[in-house]
């Protein structure tokens, strides 16, 4: 029976659609976009005479105070206000655009890639648990050296993922100042070493460092160790295995079906001959094998009990059937 002939294959969607199956990627960006209209609506306005009697103007004092409510404020934070060692993540400068955008996009290209990796809840446990940290991080240092300032944006959690993405693919290519095309293991060490040259320079803010350096040691230990937020939840284990639960399958497992006559096979796409759908070559029958027991995996216990390999198997399936349903 060829792979195309399978219903999970045919009538699952989330093959073709990486943001079907990319649901806390999306959930940040619409979270970070949110609060930050939000943040521009929330400016501070103040009233300023312009020379004229009884004229005045209002001009923006670019203070949101929903943003002074969210950002890691050191003074604050030891005051009392500890919710802000996570909301920092959540608030970016106010009619600074860039700085979302560059959030957004960053989570579009490399986070979603991630989130298939380890599912959607598995992510935002490990996107959560990277910013209180490197949250923590800031505190520390920045109640040490007693100069630093707010705190804005994700740079722990975004470092982390990056430094993650960097474990499992080192040899994919980025693209470095938008033309430059690296492998990222290099984009991810000339990140650290504008993060040392300005620290040793005196241009970079001691505590911001400490948050991307806490980020990328989290995800280091995280891969290296196996580590998985979830398994510290109760449902979990101590061996860092998902305990066993029966939801409804996304994907349906079926049985094959009696292989069509050779006449039909030859003449049929993706047919069950063990050809390919074009140029006649074998059906990679090792990976079909491995990817058959992957799914139903899924199907009893759920897409977060894969493991990283077995994850690995689904992406490069979906690579593989996707080029051969493209038509020539």
């Amino acid at each position: 029976m060829g792979i195309y002939d399978r219903d999970y294959y045919r009538e699952d969607s989330r093959w073709h659609n990486p943001l079907a199956r990319s649901k806390a990627t999306l959930f940040l960006v619409l979270l970070f976009g949110f609060f930050y209209i939000a943040e521009v609506a929330t400016v501070e306005r103040k009233q300023e005479p312009i020379g004229r009697a009884n004229e005045i103007r209002l001009t923006e004092t670019g203070n949101s105070r929903l943003t002074e409510a969210l950002e890691l404020n050191v003074s604050r934070t030891l005051d009392g206000e500890v919710w802000r060692i996570v909301t920092y993540a959540l608030a970016h400068p106010p009619f600074y655009i860039f700085h979302i955008i560059v959030t957004a996009v960053f989570l579009v290209w490399i986070g979603h890639q991630v989130e298939d990796l380890y599912g959607s809840k598995e992510y935002l446990a490990f996107f959560a648990v990277s910013t209180l940290l490197g949250g923590v991080a800031y505190l520390i240092i920045g109640a040490i050296t007693g100069t630093s300032p707010a705190l804005l944006g994700p740079s722990g959690a975004v470092t982390a993922v990056l430094v993650l993405f960097a474990l499992h693919y080192p040899t994919r290519t980025m693209t470095f100042r938008f033309f430059i095309p690296i492998p990222v293991w290099l984009y991810v060490a000339i990140y650290a070493f504008f993060d040392i040259f300005g620290l040793a320079g005196g241009t970079v803010n001691p505590a911001l460092v400490a948050v991307h350096l806490t980020g990328a040691a989290f995800a280091f230990i995280y891969h290296t160790y196996t580590l998985r937020m979830l398994n510290w939840l109760p449902g979990g284990n101590a061996r860092g295995k998902t305990a066993r639960r029966v939801p409804q399958p996304r994907l349906r497992v079926t049985r094959d079906v009696p292989e069509p006559e050779p006449a039909a096979a030859a003449s049929s796409v993706g047919g069950g001959s063990a050809k390919a759908a074009s140029g006649g070559s074998p059906v990679d029958e090792h990976l079909e094998a491995k990817l058959d027991e992957v799914l139903e995996k899924v199907a009893k216990f759920g897409k977060e009990s894969l493991t990283d390999g077995e994850r690995e198997i689904l992406l490069r399936a979906s690579e593989v059937y996707k080029k051969r349903r493209r038509p020539s």
